[in-house]
């Protein structure tokens, strides 16, 4: 009896589910989602093909398609009236879509309604001519006006030419001369800056750090637009100057603090017996001697060392427009860097020292960092910071 309810039940799920996934075509069906109730239909039909249970996605798929087909051909008899030719990316890209649906449904073909004995036919067409003819009055436009803004000066027009002869080339690889013209679009509508840095301190920059500063290929610029060069080029113009200004640069002197602390503690030391009133070992119920651990006090004397110096280095990028020399934005960049270094000495019983201070007796007075080194650790920050403006500047 158990069995039985136990299948019931489970067929009941089945069948709400079942009929939970039809209405879910059939509203995108109705609300003209068809692609969807296409790609819904043949899920359900790849797991259920010859059998009566596919029939009714079977029937919605062909009604989707349908009216898909439909919907798209007059589409396209609308746009082919329009004089604009922008009008030829919206049919090439419809003819492309009426192509991959029917090539999305053949492989499932042939269907049948099972319970009716019949078999489904989907009205497929070779658009092939008709895709060609749409490229080829869509690429024909997007090189004309390409090749008219790349008469421009403006780096904006240029870069939008680029877009275009992209398209161009994903549509119809080796089209013309868009190859050549890609190149010379991305050379015109490239935006050259050319970045150095200053010292305003009295500090000298290490020279590792300005390599690093000035090292582009290290900070995976993703820019397609934008190139930085610390070395300029006889033959490029410099849209931009972007100059890295070391403001200040504060170093502490080389400092050592020190700090007594006792420590004591009560600990065990060996053990005792228990005796009775008369001074004899007390046994416990096996007969061994009854142990009392022996507790003394142990002292120490620690000597904590701690050695210290701080660098903090002030600095400011400044983005010049080169063709109007108006300074454009100017960007706070601030870092600090913190050597610290602790170690201990003690006398007295080292078993009354806290863990913590053991850690320290471990480490011995080191040597300070110069200041060179400094400026160098603290300046990472900075290198970091700087980084992101040039891979965030949009000029």
């Amino acid at each position: 009896m158990k069995n039985i309810i136990n299948l019931s039940l489970t067929l009941f799920i089945l069948l709400i589910a079942s009929c939970g996934n039809v209405k879910q075509i059939q509203r995108a069906v109705y609300s003209g989602e068809y692609d969807k109730a296409i790609d819904l239909s043949l899920e359900k039909i790849k797991k259920k093909k010859g059998k009566k249970s596919a029939d009714q996605y079977v029937a919605l798929l062909k009604e989707a398609y349908d009216k898909a087909v439909n919907r798209d051909l007059n589409l396209i008899d609308k746009l082919v009236k329009e004089p604009n030719p922008e009008k030829w990316r919206q049919i090439y890209d419809t003819y492309l879509l009426l192509d991959t649906r029917q090539e999305k449904i053949k492989p499932v073909l042939p269907l049948y309604l099972v319970k009716q004995n019949k078999q489904v036919r989907f009205d497929f067409q070779d658009y092939t001519n008709r895709i060609l003819d749409a490229k080829s009055h869509l690429v024909e436009h997007l090189y004309k006006k390409a090749k008219i803004l790349l008469k421009s000066h403006n780096k904006s027009d240029i870069r939008q030419a680029y877009d275009l002869l992209d398209e161009i080339d994903r549509i119809d690889t080796g089209y013309k001369d868009v190859s050549q013209l890609m190149q010379q679009a991305h050379a015109r509508g490239t935006t050259y800056a050319f970045v150095k840095i200053s010292n305003e301190t009295d500090k000298v920059i290490p020279k590792k750090l300005q390599d690093e500063l000035l090292d582009f290929s290290s900070y995976g610029a993703d820019n397609f637009w934008v190139e930085y060069h610390s070395k300029k080029q006889p033959d490029k113009h410099y849209d931009y100057t972007v100059d890295l200004k070391f403001k200040q640069i504060n170093i502490s002197p080389d400092k050592e603090r020190e700090k007594e602390v006792i420590e004591e503690k009560e600990i065990q030391d060996g053990y005792t017996y228990q005796k009775d009133a008369n001074g004899n070992i007390v046994k416990d119920s096996l007969g061994n001697p009854i142990k009392i651990p022996r507790m003394i006090k142990v002292r120490s004397k620690v000597h904590l060392y701690q050695q210290y110096k701080e660098a903090q280095v002030v600095a400011q990028a400044e983005i010049t427009n080169n063709s109007t020399g108006q300074l454009i934005d100017k960007i706070p960049l601030q870092s600090t860097y913190v050597f610290e270094h602790n170690f201990a000495t003690y006398t007295g019983d080292k078993r009354a020292i806290r863990n913590e201070y053991l850690n320290f007796l471990k480490e011995k007075r080191i040597p300070f960092p110069t200041n060179e080194q400094m400026i160098y650790d603290a300046a990472q920050d900075i290198k970091m910071q700087f980084k992101d403006i040039l891979n965030k500047t949009n000029f």
